[in-house]
């Protein structure tokens, strides 16, 4: 079986080669790195500034058959390629109601001017939708990484930052949190940001990358979508007396509100708890929470929320001021926002 980093690696090569599939199935938990490759297509096809014209994301459970093989049908403007986007549709997994006729007709007569990406977490391998997508597309499958195939990532995306780092660092790093890319994605830009072309050494990866039997950042957020902020200035000081640093403090609690946005938005479209936490991305326990903390927020506060972590990311950054002070003056503000 083919593994989710070599099939993003062989993936990506082969697209900036110009050798692009009229239609991509990717399947699997590691959606990350397959959305890496949607990026790459995005900028293989669409010109700058034709995103809005030859670019779609459509929602598969919410999009109907018909819809879905509209967007593919309709032809570009301006351009030569659309690229449109499938997430998690339908007729994959079971569900009531879910159709696949229209979609099996298009399959045998795709149009040349359209390339499509169909993403999907889950997926029923006994269904025949699934049989004929690995069967009649470039069909790839993302796993879940193993560790080694996670510390690998890490020490390519250092390289990548132009970031030196002492061997053996992609292990620590995938020892100290796991292996979600997600994750370990914003603890590579930390030490790219930390190191500001200096090497890195032991000793700064000891105090740059969270340890989970220190104080959790996760405690923290929780605290602050749950909008207990007691419990929450209480983390907030610790985690700063630990030596925490303050710009990636700023990033969790900032990605923290943007899915706590997106469950809000899926609630107040009339979506479930079950069905919001799909919408997410993550883990389902993760996801669950934050459906919960969501329905304390409005829309407005959390896109307020969201404003405020970009100005205190732009004030430590900007040297206007310091880390401890930035988040100080952040937590104060979410907590007028109750």
């Amino acid at each position: 079986m083919a593994r989710a980093l070599t099939n993003y690696q062989n993936l990506v090569r082969e697209i900036k080669r110009g050798r692009i599939e009229p239609l991509y199935f990717f399947h699997g938990p590691e959606q990350v790195l397959a959305q890496y490759v949607v990026s790459v297509l995005q900028e293989t096809l669409i010109a700058p500034g034709m995103e809005s014209l030859n670019f779609i994301k459509l929602d598969g459970q919410k999009a109907s058959e018909a819809e879905l093989v509209q967007a593919i049908e309709t032809p570009p403007m301006f351009g030569d390629k659309r690229l449109v986007i499938i997430d998690q549709p339908a007729f994959v997994k079971p569900k009531k109601g879910a159709t696949y006729e229209q979609w099996e007709a298009l399959l045998a007569n795709w149009p040349a001017y359209t390339c499509a990406v169909i993403l999907a977490k889950d997926v029923d391998r006994r269904l025949r939708a699934f049989k004929d997508l690995a069967k009649k597309t470039a069909s790839y499958e993302f796993p879940a990484l193993t560790a080694p195939e996670a510390g690998n990532w890490v020490e390519d995306r250092l390289r990548r930052s132009k970031v030196q780092y002492p061997s053996g660092t992609g292990r620590f790093v995938v020892d100290r949190c796991g292996t979600n890319l997600e994750l370990l994605r914003l603890e590579v830009e930390k030490m790219a940001s930390f190191a500001a072309g200096q090497p890195l050494s032991q000793t700064d990866l000891e105090h740059l990358i969270r340890n989970d039997s220190e104080t959790s950042v996760f405690d923290l957020v929780d605290a602050i979508g749950l909008q207990d902020l007691g419990p929450a200035w209480a983390l907030l000081t610790a985690m700063l007396d630990e030596g925490a640093e303050p710009v990636y403090l700023i990033s969790m609690i900032a990605r923290q509100l943007r899915l706590l946005l997106v469950a809000r938005h899926a609630l107040d479209a009339g979506l479930s708890q079950q069905q919001a936490a799909g919408h997410l991305g993550i883990h389902p326990f993760p996801a669950g929470k934050c459906v919960q903390q969501a329905r304390q927020w409005t829309v407005a506060k959390l896109q307020q929320a969201m404003l405020s972590c970009l100005q205190a990311d732009e004030n430590i950054k900007t040297g206007t001021l310091r880390g401890e002070s930035a988040l100080n003056q952040l937590l104060l503000e979410l907590i007028s926002l109750r």
